[in-house]
């Protein structure tokens, strides 16, 4: 979000509000929105400000309500937890099937070498939403878990849907995305999120 948007919804929430706030109370606000708010979209931000200011009751939980209504618009955008569940199981699979090749030697030709069945394992683990992948940690503990030819699918909703749940509903909309290329490592440190200037949108 452009510190000037943040400026100009500051000013409207204040307006609203009928609020008189000195100039140190506005520089804390503004730096805790910067903070919270840094990395989203202008158009969402916006959107979501006059969501959160049609249903906030009380100034203070303001930024909550705002960041709550973020979050809402951004889930609207992806698949919802049961399809989520549906695909994490799908790439269990599909991981069953390349870890099983590696096990076996991958042997019957180079295409199916040991190292690039494990290859496609990982490939398909890390397509996943960062949310799955922190929940499972690898494809062989994935596997283990969704993937066992001795537990039914009605068994695993049973089991180990729940927790499933729990983690897509705890994690931010960021974490629930699919990547859009496998995580590769780079130099340095990423700068943490910050609210760019007018000619930039985080």
């Amino acid at each position: 979000m452009t510190l000037e948007k943040v400026k100009e919804l500051m000013q409207t929430r204040m307006d609203y509000f009928e609020q008189h706030l000195s100039d140190e109370t506005i520089t804390a606000q503004l730096k805790a929105y910067t903070a919270n708010l840094g990395t989203v979209p202008d158009d969402i931000a916006e959107a979501a400000f006059y969501a959160a200011l049609g249903n906030c009751r009380y100034p203070k939980q303001f930024l909550a309500d705002w960041q709550e209504a973020v979050r809402d618009i951004q889930l609207d955008a992806l698949p919802s937890p049961e399809q989520m569940w549906v695909s994490t199981l799908a790439a269990a699979k599909r991981i069953d099937s390349e870890l099983e090749c590696a096990r076996n030697g991958g042997n019957l030709d180079e295409e199916n070498s040991r190292e690039k069945c494990l290859a496609r394992a990982w490939d398909v683990f890390n397509a996943l939403p960062e949310a799955v992948r922190k929940l499972y940690g690898n494809p062989s503990a994935m596997r283990s878990l969704l993937a066992s030819r001795d537990t039914s699918v009605s068994e695993m909703n049973r089991i180990y849907r729940p927790a499933f749940m729990q983690a897509i509903k705890k994690a931010p909309a960021k974490a629930l995305q699919t990547p859009k290329t496998a995580p590769q490592l780079t130099q340095g440190t990423q700068p943490a999120a910050q609210i760019s200037d007018s000619s930039k949108s985080a």
